[in-house]
């Protein structure tokens, strides 16, 4: 049955593309949302990338659909699960609860990770083993909204390559289906997929070794590489670059993590998709179903260079002709009309680590969680060799407080003097005292992120901010770029009753989950504070 599907698919290349339809002959509500999640993808690439991509994938979508110049996440931290929860809930950090990858619980004390929860062993270390889960989300999602009014109904199903993220797209009490590319087995993996017709997909699809085939074959360019972006724009005249990567390592414990990085990962997110979209109940009637995908543009061979460097771009081309093929079956088996499209990122922030132009090096980096351990070492010479630092995580300290009650040390004299000696870190922007944002009177965006991104139960008691251009170093050496107050990323409507238009205006990302819900007809979640985005004026006479 596989071998068909793929067959089906491949012949839609050659179905000329249609134009947008009339949006009266539209069904009442999508009877499919499609949410097309591409990780650590930003607006330059897109806008550089579509002269060379053909018309039916990146370029339909943009071109027939509305694009949004100005959408963004409220910067802090580098989690792009934080991104993903505000994504689906309308709401901020400050309301779904999801500050970063991991915290401290300021009741219990616990350290708790964002999907794994508090599965931590007695030396600190995450059990990899525990079942992800998203009960850490303190409101409710689009699905949880859908399943109220339709129950199991509505179908929904998040698939993609890391289930930290695509966890996120679930319901907080009914654990939505999620199936993510393993990348030691070189297979698909599910969790909570219920019925006979998705797994039984599952099956057939990992029965033909898909991850197998590829592993034995090579990542080269596509195109000329000399009408690369790189090789055009940052090329140093006399090194003709090129790439050539076998897909098969060893000594990696992800022996086909090689594959997921690659075109080839790309394509069997599609080829899954596609089979799911033909043998399953996705967009067959009036109940609208939700499929979330997940692909990547962080290419897994390679150094890169500069933030558009060959192989991301080999990677994004050829993922454009995967989202074409998709689409086309979306034409053939529900109709593009009875389909709402989502085009977005979860993250937008550049790896400047290794770039080799003066152009994206940041101005200076600096390492967080070095510069934490230096403030411990400076409240053990003010108040004794105790451990006053408890935690570093995602821009935000946080201090010992049950030590301070047993030492009789003042906890709002440790805020004071960590959060100063902080200040006098070269490259750190600003150290606030958590407690104290409320009383800050600013208009600075970056208080305002703050502001959306702390919860009091989850957050840290210092909150930290970089200079504009500065980095932080993370652990493995790399260095990632702090945004100053937003952080922005793709956003493009397409489908249904959506017109062609470009949308200027700025729009927090917190507001796409009411304007989906809009469309659908179900309540907003109930933490949602974005508002619809005017997309469709439903008053308007066609």
């Amino acid at each position: 049955m596989l071998r068909h599907i793929l067959i089906f698919i491949l012949a839609f290349v050659a179905i000329p593309l249609k134009a947008q339809q009339n949006p009266d002959l539209c069904s009442d509500k999508p009877r499919l949302v499609l949410i097309i999640l591409i990780d650590n993808f930003n607006n330059e690439q897109l806008e550089i990338i579509r002269s060379r991509c053909g018309r039916d994938g990146f370029n339909r979508i943009c071109n027939f659909g509305s694009q949004l110049q100005s959408a963004y996440y409220d910067a802090g931290g580098n989690y792009a699960g934080k991104n993903l929860a505000t994504l689906f809930t309308g709401a901020p950090a400050a309301t779904h609860g999801i500050v970063a990858e991991q915290w401290i619980d300021n009741f219990s004390g616990k350290k708790v990770h964002a999907v794994y929860g508090d599965a931590y062993d007695g030396k600190g270390m995450l059990d990899t083993l525990a079942i992800p889960k998203n009960g850490s989300l303190l409101c409710s999602t689009i699905g949880n909204e859908i399943r109220k009014i339709y129950n199991d109904k509505a179908h929904f199903i998040s698939l993609g390559f890391d289930p930290n993220l695509l966890m996120w797209s679930s319901g907080t009490n009914v654990p939505e289906p999620i199936i993510w590319f393993d990348k030691k087995k070189g297979e698909f993996v599910s969790q909570n997929v219920k019925g006979d017709t998705i797994p039984g997909i599952l099956r057939e699809f990992n029965s033909k070794k898909m991850a197998d085939m590829y592993l034995g074959k090579f990542w080269a360019p596509k195109y000329d590489i000399s009408e690369y972006h790189e090789w055009k724009y940052f090329n140093k005249g006399t090194a003709q670059r090129t790439f050539y990567y076998p897909l098969k390592q060893t000594g990696s414990k992800e022996k086909y993590a090689r594959v997921a990085g690659s075109p080839y990962g790309n394509q069997m997110v599609r080829d899954m998709a596609a089979s799911i979209l033909l043998c399953g109940d996705y967009g067959k009637d009036d109940v609208p179903d939700v499929m979330t995908l997940q692909f990547t543009a962080t290419p897994s061979c390679g150094h890169k260079i500069q933030p558009l460097d060959a192989e991301t771009e080999d990677l994004l081309v050829q993922l454009d002709e995967n989202i074409a093929s998709l689409l086309k079956v979306i034409d053939h088996d529900i109709g593009m009309d009875n389909t709402l499209v989502v085009l977005t990122s979860a993250q937008g922030c550049y790896d400047v680590a290794n770039t080799d132009t003066e152009h994206w090096k940041s101005w200076g980096t600096v390492s967080l969680n070095r510069t934490t351990a230096l403030l411990n070492l400076y409240l053990m010479a003010l108040h004794g060799q105790e451990k006053w630092v408890k935690n570093y995580a995602s821009g935000e300290i946080y201090l010992n407080r049950d030590l301070c009650e047993k030492k009789h040390v003042s906890f709002d004299t440790l805020l004071i003097q960590s959060a100063e000696f902080m200040k006098q870190v070269t490259g750190i922007g600003d150290a606030i005292v958590a407690k104290h944002l409320t009383s800050i009177y600013s208009d600075s965006p970056v208080i305002a992120a703050m502001r959306k991104n702390y919860n009091s139960r989850r957050s840290g008691d210092i909150l930290l901010s970089l200079e504009p251009g500065w980095a932080e170093e993370q652990d493995d050496g790399s260095e990632l770029t702090q945004l100053w107050g937003q952080e922005y990323v793709p956003l493009v409507f397409y489908g249904w009753k959506v017109p062609r238009q470009t949308i200027y205006e700025r729009h927090s990302m917190a507001d796409v989950a009411p304007t989906v819900c809009s469309f659908i007809r179900v309540s907003l979640p109930n933490g949602c504070s974005g508002v619809q985005i005017p997309i469709v004026d439903f008053n308007k006479r066609k």
